[in-house]
This record gives structure tokens, C-alpha cells and sequence, in this order.
């Protein structure tokens, strides 16, 4: 079977927006157009930059309301969005024209089932919802790194968090999905229930239908060590910052490191507000243990000599809006990868890069360039789901932010300079250690796959390169449940029986 691809799909007339008045009318569903005072903050999005006019927003309440829109939106060939969060950059969240099914107005509800230590997640939270609604309990589970983050974007993406280093990707822990389908039938997936929907959804949910609960495992948290160490980024200076990161996080011949799963965090290039619009080099820090632990533990850090430093023990919360910039303003988050030991020169050519770019447009001082690190043992345990990127490399991030919509091209292109400078230093380090171009540290992971993040818009990469050897899988389910193709926005699996 053929793609129906998104530009098939057409926009909303006023004759769509009487039928769905008529059909949910008996419903406590809101259907807005662009002249209710509502339906700003539903198009609103945390980059101004994915922001589209839809030709109709629909805010349901609970699945059945869901499902009679997508089997409406499916039945008249309608272009169809569902908004999470609303976080991607990429603009996989909004329509220009269409149909747009707002879960985050009031689908956002998280219950704790303290028995069975479970998180029973709404399709429209996001990630500081679950974690507000866990540390009443002592609960967290592996979540987003930003709290306003959605929970459904992130976990259908495959989901890497501050927990990651412990237990994993956010579907590795992904115990159960309520969905609708394109053609309105809800449906529960699960290792038991629809294996193969749930195999697809841990990874390329996206692409398979709307997600209107999730139930995740929940595990015992306390308070958090965590925060930020600043420093003014002198090329000696960088030097040790790199040398400690790399001491604790590169893991040793048997794939140990020593923060052992307990730690994680990154360096990073920004202009934060302390430093008064100064480049300066930040070191990430979270830790789950003791403040005495966390201060012995990251001691090289310390004795280095930050001219700030924010790190404390904070409720896990907290950890969530270390590297929370500020909602509204045009972004782009552009992934790429890396693998440890990160290279001292290297991080002085992107500084370079960085200071060159943000010293020439006084509009692009908030942007940040972000190398996370963790422990990736439990990563690489794991093989659940369609998700075909796991390996020792870790993620990296190029997020320019500005204001003007006259910068946009300027801002996503320099995120593609410094994505190939990424590339580039990838390709030197696999020659370096010998592992070529094809496994290890190479280009692609074990199944073939781009060694890329896909919830890091890579709005540059192919679906047959993010899926690997998963992609002609996924092209026979999603032949089996949407084989018109209305889940197309990130990443689309062109159906094929």
C-alpha cells in the first residue's frame, strides 16, 4: 500500500466545524475556532516558531470525545494534530489549517497507585505534572529533563531522562497505553494485550494514533542533589572540565563507570543570567545521594573554582528546571550525539562557534549548546519497543533561541553547522578508536539505525534512518492500523502491507 502523504490531507471548512459542534454537542468537549478568546492558548505552543493557525482546535475530556474527532478527522481526510505538551520545536504538534486536538487543556490529570507503585498518566500532562503528583508520595519515574515537556511526545519518542542512568528509557517502564486509532476504535497495548501496537509505540508512537493514558512503573525518590557550577570558559579551564566529566562518565572496559548510574548532568555552553550576557561554561550536575557523596564524588568539579554555584539539595522536582528556558520565545532544538571521552578541543571549536554566532545577533543570547551525560548501561540493557537507537553514545543538543521571526533561517541553519561539526567529530572518534563507521561508535547503532534522538527535531533525518532495521516492521502495522496515513507529522512509516 502506498503513502498518503500529509499534504493529501485537506483543512477545515465551516461546514467541519457545524458537524463537530453537532457531534460532540452532548459531550463536554470545546470545539474553538480563531474568534473564541480560547483558542490562542491552545495554538500557543513553547516555541513561538512552531506555532500554525488551526482551521479548528477540539479540547476533549476523556477518550470517547477523542475518538469521535479522529474517526471524524479520518472519515473526511482532514489534516489532524494532536497537542501534548506542545514542546516539539519541529511543529509536529500543530496544523496550519486543520484539525488540532488539544489534550493538554484538560487531559492532564495524573493518579499514583501507591500498591502497585504505578503513575496512571492523562495524554495531555506533562512531565511536572507526574512530578508533582509523585513527591507527595516519595515517587518519581524516568521522565523529561524540562518539567513542561509532554509526556506523550517524550514516551512515544522512546524518552531519555535524568533517571535514564538507573532504569533506562521512559518505555522501558512503559507498563501500558490506552489509544485511539485512525479510525475511532480505543484500544489498550500492552506486553499481554496488542504486543505488536505496543512494540510500535515504544519508539514511533506517533505514527500509530492518539495516546490518551499512560501507565508508568513508579520507584521510591527522595530529595536530589543537583544545580549548576559556572565558569568563565578559559581554554584551561575547559580543559578540566572536561577531563573530570570524562573521568566520571566514560565507561571502563566492562562498560562501568563511576558515578554508576547515579549520576548525570552535562556541560554546556550558554549566556546565563548571572554572568550579565558573558559566554560562560556550565557544568551540569544531579546526583542521586547525599550532598557529602555528591561533593566527593564531583570533587574535580569543585576544586576547579565555579564562579557560581547553584548545586543544593532540591526536591526531584526541581531537577526538572535546571535547563527550563523560558516559554514562548522562538526555538529550534536540533539533536546530534557524541561518545565519551569527549575531546578538550573539541568543545574550544564549538565555544568558537557559539561566541561567533551569538556575539553576531544580540537576538540569540538565550540559545545554548548542551552534551548531556549519564551512565548508558541501562539504556543498552534494554531492548524494548521500535526504538532502534540505543548504544554508548549519548545525546547532544544545539537549541538556538530568539525572537524575531526575520532570524529564523539564520537560527536553523547555524543549528545545522554545528550538527555537522557533531558529525564530524563522531566520524574522527570512530577512526580514532578503530570502531569504524558502522557499529560502536560509528554512525549507527546495532540496528541500523541513525545514532540520533529522534525527540531532538531531527528535522533533517530520514524515518528509514531513525528506525534502522525496525522501519519495515513498522510499515506492516501501521498497513494494519492506519493505513491512510492520518498520523503523519514526525517522523512518518509510509504503510505497507
Amino acid at each position: 500500500m502506498g503513502s498518503i502523504t500529509q499534504s493529501s490531507k485537506r483543512s477545515i471548512t465551516n461546514d467541519d466545524i457545524s458537524s463537530l459542534k453537532s457531534l460532540l454537542s452532548s459531550t463536554k468537549a470545546t470545539v474553538l475556532t480563531p474568534q473564541d478568546d480560547a483558542y490562542s492558548a491552545s495554538i500557543k505552543r513553547w516555541s513561538s516558531a512552531a506555532q500554525k493557525p488551526a482551521g479548528v482546535v477540539v479540547v476533549p475530556t476523556n477518550a470517547d470525545e477523542v475518538a469521535s474527532v479522529v474517526k471524524y478527522a479520518t472519515d473526511q481526510g482532514i489534516d489532524l494534530a494532536v497537542k501534548g505538551g506542545g514542546h516539539s520545536t519541529a511543529g509536529v504538534s500543530s496544523t496550519n489549517g486543520g484539525l488540532l486536538i488539544d489534550l493538554n487543556s484538560k487531559m492532564r490529570h495524573v493518579d499514583v497507585d501507591l500498591d502497585k507503585k504505578l503513575f496512571i498518566i492523562q495524554g495531555g500532562a506533562a512531565w511536572g505534572d507526574v512530578d508533582q503528583a509523585g513527591v507527595k508520595h516519595g515517587l518519581a519515574t524516568v521522565g523529561g529533563t524540562v518539567a513542561d515537556t509532554g509526556v506523550g511526545g517524550l514516551t512515544l519518542g522512546g524518552g531519555y531522562g535524568w533517571l535514564s542512568g538507573q532504569k533506562g528509557l521512559v518505555i522501558d517502564n512503559l507498563v501500558e497505553c490506552t489509544i485511539v486509532l485512525a479510525t475511532g476504535e480505543i484500544k489498550k497495548a500492552s506486553e499481554k494485550e496488542n504486543p505488536d501496537l505496543f512494540w510500535a509505540l515504544q519508539g514511533a508512537g506517533q505514527n500509530f494514533g492518539v495516546v490518551t493514558e499512560f501507565v508508568l512503573k513508579a520507584y521510591d525518590q527522595g530529595d536530589v542533589f543537583a544545580g549548576m557550577l559556572i565558569y568563565p570558559p578559559a581554554p584551561e579551564i575547559i580543559e578540566k572540565v572536561v577531563t573530570a566529566t570524562n573521568d566520571l562518565y566514560t565507561p571502563d572496559a566492562h562498560g562501568k563507570t563511576k558515578v554508576a548510574g547515579r549520576g548525570a548532568g552535562g556541560i554546556a555552553f550558554a549566556r546565563p543570567p548571572p554572568a550579565e550576557g558573558k559566554v560562560m561554561l556550565l557544568a551540569v550536575i544531579i546526583y542521586f545521594g547525599s550532598e557529602a557523596e555528591a561533593k566527593e564524588k564531583y570533587k574535580a568539579l569543585y576544586d576547579i573554582g565555579p564562579v557560581v554555584d547553584t548545586t543544593a539539595m532540591v526536591a526531584y522536582p526541581v531537577i526538572n528546571t535546571v535547563l527550563a528556558p523560558p516559554i514562548g520565545l522562538r526555538a529550534s532544538m536540533k539533536g546530534t550525539s557524541f561518545t565519551m571521552p569527549i575531546r578538550p578541543g573539541f568543545v574550544a571549536e564549538v565555544l568558537a562557534e557559539y561566541t561567533r554566532f551569538t556575539d553576531g545577533n544580540d537576538d540569540t543570547g538565550i540559545s545554548l549548546v548542551l552534551w548531556e551525560v549519564y551512565d548508558p548501561n541501562q539504556v543498552v540493557a534494554h531492548d524494548e519497543g521500535s526504538f532502534a537507537n540505543r548504544g554508548w553514545h549519548l545525546n547532544g543538543m544545539i537549541c538556538p533561541i530568539w525572537t524575531k521571526e526575520e532570524h529564523d533561517p539564520a537560527c536553523r541553519q547555524w543549528a545545522r553547522d554545528l550538527t555537522a561539526l557533531f558529525k564530524t567529530e563522531l566520524e574522527h572518534q570512530a577512526k580514532e578508536t578503530g570502531a569504524g563507521v558502522d557499529g560502536g561508535v560509528g554512525l549507527k547503532g546495532k540496528k541500523g539505525a541513525t545514532m540520533l534522538y529522534g525527540n531532538y527535531d531531527q528535522y533533517d533525518e530520514k524515518s528509514r534512518d531513525i528506525f534502522g532495521e525496525n522501519y519495515a516492521r513498522l510499515q506492516k502495522l501501521k498497513a494494519q492500523y492506519d493505513p491512510t496515513n492520518m498520523f503523519n507529522k514526525l517522523f512518518a512509516v509510509t504503510p505497507q502491507a
